[in-house]
């Protein structure tokens, strides 16, 4: 049975962000398999995330903007994003920046496979992959599938089904992206579409959902034709490409470290921020924090301080107001850029705030059904 530094269950964004990372360490000669049963030669997925500064993959971006639309109830026009750029990935040049990378270390092993078990055991981590047996001083595991029926947490889904259209004439801004735009119709759910141009004639069309269920493929098709039709003036236009999507939201509680030798990340180990369903960027923070720890300690333990768990209860109570239709989502979400800049809520979003921060923005939203979700988290999930 052979026997790695490293293994990697699975290959998608967060395995293959942890590869690169560990090439950035000290670690960089250590043995690694990368195991994925996709080959990952496909724009299969895009990447949107804000960002202040210059991240690690800059090189690679698709397109970058200093200030985006948004169109609310109450408000509508574009939002002066402060220090922060809004940035769009595309999943195929990801994964070509990452195999061209990877390449260069003879070390990383990468296999099309399809994991079977993963284990604990006194050796190390233990996997099962097309019925053959490896084992490993660690397993990073973003395989490992979340429980998403416990009646204690809040389960949405964010899913989203995405054209890239090509129309005859000149009818997109590049410089202006939509990141959310409300004038859909929400049948009590949170509705709302992007829109992303990558020039004069083409762009991405997201019609994205925060809901307990998923749509037919009729539907979505049809939300998508609605909007299109409304409030772009398209005029006719082609669709080159197609994307659909699923991400939980939810505060179901998450093991990054279910054993001494098996490591969960990405969704798995609970880097998906439950109240946006943003995954990206938290990823990299986490993945760096855990590889930089690793190397200095021989631990892949990610720094965490009791403190920071109160994400996780604001998430809770805005998931709660979700769930239970306390407040009409598109009300909030203008409520909420409205009465704080959007620099202040990123920030807050990403979990860089202080607690005094923290308050005004907590401030700013309806006092009644948040103050209702509070008492309904707390009965949930305290009293049980």
């Amino acid at each position: 049975m052979k026997k790695y530094d490293f293994i990697i269950a699975g290959g998608g964004m967060a395995g293959l962000s942890i590869a690169y990372y560990l090439t950035q360490s000290t670690l960089r000669d250590r043995s690694i398999l990368i195991l994925d049963r996709e080959q990952k030669n496909r724009n299969d997925r895009t990447w949107c995330f804000w960002e202040p500064g210059e991240g690690p993959y800059e090189s690679i971006l698709f397109r970058s903007w200093d200030r985006v639309e948004f169109h609310g109830t109450t408000l509508s026009g574009l939002l002066d994003m402060g220090d922060y750029r809004y940035k769009m990935l595309r999943g195929i040049d990801f994964y070509e920046f990452m195999q061209r990378h990877l390449a260069r270390f003879p070390n990383i092993e990468i296999r099309q496979a399809t994991v079977n078990r993963i284990k604990e055991t006194v050796q190390g981590g233990f996997v099962i992959a097309d019925d053959e047996p490896l084992i490993a001083n660690y397993v990073f595991d973003s395989t490992f599938a979340l429980n998403l029926s416990e009646p204690e947490n809040h389960n949405l889904l964010q899913h989203f089904k995405g054209w890239v259209i090509h129309t005859e004439k000149p009818c997109f801004d590049v410089t202006r992206p939509r990141m959310m735009d409300f004038r859909v119709a929400q049948h009590n759910d949170c509705r709302f579409v992007y829109v992303l141009p990558f020039d004069e004639k083409t762009a991405l069309v997201e019609f994205t959902l925060f809901s307990k269920k998923l749509l037919t493929a009729a539907e979505y098709e049809a939300d998508l034709r609605h909007y299109i039709d409304r409030h772009l003036d398209t005029g006719p236009y082609t669709i080159s490409e197609t994307e659909f999507g699923i991400i939980p939201m939810s505060d179901v509680p998450t093991k990054e470290n279910p054993s001494e030798h098996i490591i969960r990340i990405g969704t798995s180990g609970g880097y998906t921020k439950p109240s946006t369903g943003y995954t990206f960027r938290r990823t990299q923070t986490y993945l760096r924090n855990l590889v930089q720890n690793l190397a200095q300690t021989g631990k892949p333990h990610r720094p965490k301080s009791w403190f920071s768990g109160r994400f996780k209860f604001y998430d809770s109570i805005m998931l709660n107001v979700l769930e239970n239709n306390r407040y009409p989502a598109d009300d909030m979400f203008t409520l909420l850029y409205e009465r704080n800049s959007p620099a202040q809520v990123f920030k807050f979003l990403d979990e860089d705030t202080s607690f005094g921060e923290e308050l005004r923005v907590m401030w700013s939203m309806p006092k009644v059904p948040f103050t209702m979700a509070l008492f309904s988290v707390m009965r949930r999930k305290i009293v049980g």
